[in-house]
């Protein structure tokens, strides 16, 4: 059984399990069984986070959460804000790589003109979870940077892309000091 709020290793696995079930079965599914299959699929985000699970079973399963909720008419947001979290809890080089590639996927959204409302609310989510994450890419950075000099957003989405930035140059920082210390 899943339980979210237990501390029990094995909870992971049978997260990844309950996150794969619930897209197979997404596209056939009633109204009622939609519902179900959603809450299932955040309650195994929810433990899959908070146990920072990195089975390579996950990552798909987090990739559909965000872009099937992305494009759909009716997006669950919350599901796509636990996947971001997800995926910055997890932090390695995969989840960061596909963290980068939503932004990306913003980002030519603002470039070619094709922003809406769904756009400015994820955009704040996904440059939060590569600050927490402190994704130390340079291509994370270069993009941040863009965004943060790039006039076409919003003094609001300028100053997160700023706070990452922050907190990825901390992250730049302190790797350099402990590679220092290594010498």
């Amino acid at each position: 059984m899943l339980l979210p709020n237990a501390n029990n290793p094995e909870n992971a696995k049978h997260a990844a399990f309950a996150l794969a079930t619930g897209w197979q079965n997404y596209m056939n599914s009633t109204e009622k069984l939609s519902t179900c299959l959603s809450h299932m699929r955040k309650t195994a985000i929810d433990v899959i986070c908070r146990e920072k699970y990195a089975d390579d079973s996950v990552y798909d399963s987090l990739e559909k959460s965000y872009i099937n909720n992305f494009i759909s008419t009716e997006p669950d947001f919350e599901e796509i804000k636990k996947t971001l979290d997800a995926l910055a809890a997890i932090n390695t080089d995969r989840a960061i790589s596909m963290l980068l590639l939503f932004l990306q996927g913003l980002h030519q959204k603002k470039c070619n003109g094709t922003w809406g409302n769904k756009e400015n609310k994820i955009l704040p989510w996904v440059i939060n979870s590569l600050g927490v994450a402190q994704a130390k890419s340079r291509n994370v950075w270069n993009l941040l940077v863009v965004i943060y000099r790039t006039d076409k957003y919003s003094t609001k989405e300028r100053l997160h892309a700023k706070k990452a930035l922050l907190k990825i140059k901390e992250a730049f920082a302190a790797a350099a000091a402990a590679a220092n210390e290594t010498k």
